[in-house]
């Protein structure tokens, strides 16, 4: 199977849904206003392919087993087009390469190297950190919030050169998962990382939080 079939419309709905989420093909026919016949083939291909997994699980209500598609660990798909360099290819994502993902998501190119940078800088704590969010409030200094239940030890601010000459600050602060600061709450953070999911409402946009709109 060519792989860029395994993005099409409707398979990428099905996998957008799955990233909330485990659902059965009924719920995801719902959801994406298809039929079950058609989600059924989709995840078929999709589960060979290794990017879903199934499920059966004890359906209470009818007493018959019934199957809940989830995601099937973390996966990307590139295409590099360069004057030296053409490629393709479907590979899974370590937590390192999630991390840089992100920065690469980040509507703010201008933003990336510092924030590589940064990364780098606290990688070798990865394995003590529960959470990295990046205040987009402020960019000089940049702040980084370090999600951590032990002691890192004090992260000292960091200045970066980037290629064009240009220099910026990057400062680090940490913060308790299970009892962030109240003012973090209302900050517009943006995720770089957070593999076990343990502070997802810190992650929703300020003007969500307040009740406006975006």
């Amino acid at each position: 199977m060519e792989q860029e079939t395994l993005f099409t419309a409707s398979k990428w709905q099905i996998l957008q849904l799955l990233s909330e989420r485990s659902l059965s093909p009924i719920e995801l026919a719902a959801a994406s206003n298809t039929s079950v016949a058609n989600v059924s083939q989709q995840l078929r291909l999709l589960e060979m392919a290794g990017l879903v997994k199934s499920e059966r699980v004890p359906n209470r209500d009818k007493g018959q087993p019934r199957i809940l598609y989830s995601l099937s660990g973390n996966h990307s798909f590139l295409i590099a087009t360069s004057n030296d360099f053409v490629e393709k290819k479907l590979f899974r994502l370590s937590n390192y390469n999630k991390v840089i993902l992100r920065i690469w998501f980040l509507d703010k190119p201008e933003l990336h190297y510092y924030l590589e940078k940064a990364f780098w800088h606290i990688e070798e704590h990865l394995p003590k950190i529960s959470a990295i969010a990046l205040d987009k409030s402020t960019e000089n200094p940049l702040n980084l919030i370090v999600f951590t239940q032990e002691k890192l030890g004090k992260l000292s601010p960091m200045s970066f050169t980037g290629p064009d000459g240009a220099a910026r600050q990057v400062a680090f602060t940490t913060a308790h998962p299970d009892k962030p600061a109240k003012e973090l709450a209302k900050a517009d953070l943006y995720q770089l990382y957070d593999p076990g999911n343990i502070v997802p409402g810190l992650f929703d946009a300020p003007s969500t939080k307040s009740g406006g709109s975006k």
